[in-house]
């Protein structure tokens, strides 16, 4: 018996807390993994601003309670990501140094880039190599820089904690996002080589994009524009309520009155994810993009994929967070396979870490 409690103290379930839901997603440790578990319960309008800001906390922690009674979870060991605008991702160029020099001199350099007073927030860091631009003169190099606000994270433990489970790692969506892709890609970004992808979550509150080259992450933003955004233009325009906004978003794209809109919208997502990807590329030595790969369910939002394909550097590929993830639980019907492939693939970023991870 303590085998098998060790077994699944190891086991942690993922935990993606948005705007317009929680997702929940338990992966096997066992040599050939498996799906054992995916659950999502959808929030109350603006129980949680699109800023990040937690305004019904009662609802939220009963909402997570909901979510592990009918879910058939195995632990409550969990991975929570942290979200909204009190954890940001950056890349900044420093002065060539040791890692070690780094890290006593993080908060120093960093101070200049973080909008939040710097004895607030807990700091990370990746080298990701020189910076090709300043090769000829003062040697610098690029570091991903991860700043969190303590008292955000401090908050988000507590909440979880209210609920019943055990907080084990709090991550950030990007670098779950991240860690997705490389376990069910690997091999073939083995056979590849050097080469560079572009992951994009369209979630309800934010689109997030990350960008890695070959194994590295080297580029996380959120760009605010996602599904629900597009209601709050539909809400403006025709002058309707929150639900009817969503009905006519998901039931009635074709309408006379809705689609200019939703057109309208999908292209202001797709110029904003051209900038970052532009920017991205001027800070890259390779100034290439190899392939795009995509998920949320803001994917689904009408005429964007038809955008996306129009204007994106690269092909546009599904991303299948279980591509290497072989079987299933039990109880998980297709139905909700295929819901969790569309929405779960930061969820199952988390459950794939360890405890014990940094």
């Amino acid at each position: 018996m303590r085998v098998l409690e060790l077994l699944l103290r190891k086991q942690l379930v993922g935990l993606d807390i948005g705007v317009s839901g929680i997702k929940a997603v338990e992966i096997s440790r066992e040599k050939i993994p498996k799906l054992l578990a995916y659950n999502r319960i959808p929030l109350p309008w603006d129980t949680i601003s699109l800023e990040g800001e937690v305004r019904n906390r009662d609802t939220l922690v009963l909402a997570l309670k909901k979510l592990f009674e009918s879910g058939n979870f195995s632990t409550k060991n969990v991975a929570v990501a942290a979200f909204g605008r009190s954890i940001i991702t950056k890349r900044i160029s420093v002065p060539m140094m040791s890692e070690e020099e780094l890290d006593h001199q993080l908060y120093w350099e960093a101070e200049q880039y973080i909008p939040f007073n710097i004895n607030e927030v807990n700091l990370d860091f990746a080298i990701l190599g020189p910076n090709s631009q300043t090769l000829a003169q003062e040697p610098k190099m690029d570091v991903l820089l991860v700043a969190a606000k303590k008292d955000f994270i401090q908050f988000l433990q507590s909440l979880v904690k209210e609920a019943g489970l055990n907080p084990v790692i709090v991550d950030s969506q990007g670098f779950a996002l991240a860690n997705t892709f490389e376990f069910n890609y690997q091999s073939a970004m083995q056979e590849q080589g050097g080469t560079t992808n572009v992951l994009i979550d369209f979630g309800a509150a934010a689109t997030k994009i990350t960008i890695m080259e070959g194994v590295k992450t080297t580029f996380s933003r959120d760009i605010q524009f996602a599904g629900t955004r597009a209601s709050e233009l539909l809400i403006e325009r025709l002058g309707i309520s929150i639900e009817e906004a969503e009905k006519l978003k998901i039931l009635n794209p074709n309408r006379e009155d809705v689609e200019p809109l939703l057109l309208e919208y999908g292209r202001s997502i797709v110029d904003e994810i051209s900038r970052s990807l532009d920017f991205f590329l001027s800070q890259s030595m390779d100034n290439s993009i190899d392939a795009i790969y995509a998920c949320g369910g803001g994917l689904q939002l009408h005429g964007l994929l038809g955008s996306l394909n129009e204007k994106m550097p690269a092909p546009l590929i599904p991303l299948n967070p279980f591509k290497h993830i072989i079987g299933t639980g039990k109880k998980i019907n297709p139905a909700l396979i295929e819901d969790a492939a569309l929405l779960g693939a930061v969820a199952t970023g988390l459950s794939l870490r360890r405890q014990g991870d940094v």
